[in-house]
């Protein structure tokens, strides 16, 4: 791959709905749906591949932190410590249920982790205290958890029993973003605007780039580009040799006007961004040889 490599950035689609913030949202690549939330505690479906109209699917009457769909069941985790599960086949709450002390950074279907530190099984409620603060990102390999915190570290867990198998360090604060590019690197950043390159076979920072102007949220790789994504309201797009290739923004790219929380590939040329600014753009990428 050249590594610098040309990049088209075409807007796709700019959709609004929500009333206040959006902080998370969840492809599902089966159906073709986005699910979105937010601070209204709004959940809306979108259409992947008619994604101008949303529909709302249900009010938690709370800030909504996480979000994670299987099957025909959506998790949702609000900003009290409570988890909604809704059934989307019957459009029915299942049940609401307070695990956590705090908001819910982190939901997947089998655990879940939070401002209170912990990570809690969904199967048997056993709860892991892996922190004195806010657990806020979470990538999960082949063998361990890898979970981001308020304090500054990254935890890696086993994949069953959640209990501490190691600690990485290198950033000076919140780690709000993790992605494994290979089963040897770990790629974070956070409130420091920095990314990190994690060698976990040396089990050390191996490369860091000052990524930002302001706290980056969220790391998204798709097998050959980084996105990353933050308060000072770029989109950034990165090579594995963490060279600068694009500079997502609304001067260039009539992109969004505040704090962008999430991105995330939808395939090789897609990725669907949220914001502050109450709305999900989508881009087209395309390489210029």
């Amino acid at each position: 791959m050249a590594t610098r490599s040309k990049i088209k950035i075409t807007k796709v689609a700019h959709l609004k709905g929500h009333r206040d913030a959006i902080y998370d949202f969840i492809i599902d690549f089966e159906e073709r749906y986005i699910y979105s939330a937010g601070a209204e505690g709004y959940i809306v479906r979108w259409d992947l591949d008619s994604p101008a109209d949303g529909k709302l699917i249900m009010q938690t009457g709370e800030p909504v932190y996480s979000i994670h769909k299987t099957a025909d069941l959506l998790y949702v985790g609000g900003r009290s410590g409570t988890i909604y599960q809704v059934n989307l086949k019957h459009k029915t709450l299942v049940h609401s249920h307070k695990r956590h002390q705090g908001g819910v950074f982190i939901i997947t279907d089998e655990f879940s982790g939070g401002e209170d530190g912990c990570i809690i099984d969904h199967s048997n409620s056993m709860r892991e205290t892996v922190s004195t603060h806010s657990l806020r990102s979470v990538v999960v390999g082949d063998s361990s958890i890898f979970v981001g915190s308020s304090d500054s570290n990254i935890y890696q867990l086993d994949k069953s029993s959640f209990k501490t198998e190691r600690i990485l360090n290198g950033h000076t604060n919140s780690v709000f973003g993790l992605a494994l590019i290979d089963e040897n690197t770990l790629l974070s950043t956070g409130r420091d605007a920095h990314i990190l390159a994690h060698d976990l076979k040396l089990n050390k920072v191996v490369h860091r780039v000052p990524a930002h102007l302001y706290q980056a949220k969220n790391l998204s790789w798709n097998g050959q580009f980084l996105l990353s994504c933050s308060m000072d309201k770029t989109i950034k797009i990165w090579n594995d040799q963490m060279t600068l290739l694009k500079v997502i923004d609304f001067e260039r790219y009539a992109g969004h006007t505040n704090c962008i929380n999430k991105t995330q590939w939808i395939d090789e040329n897609m990725f669907v961004s949220c914001s502050d600014d109450r709305s999900l753009v989508f881009w087209k990428v395309e390489i210029i040889d």
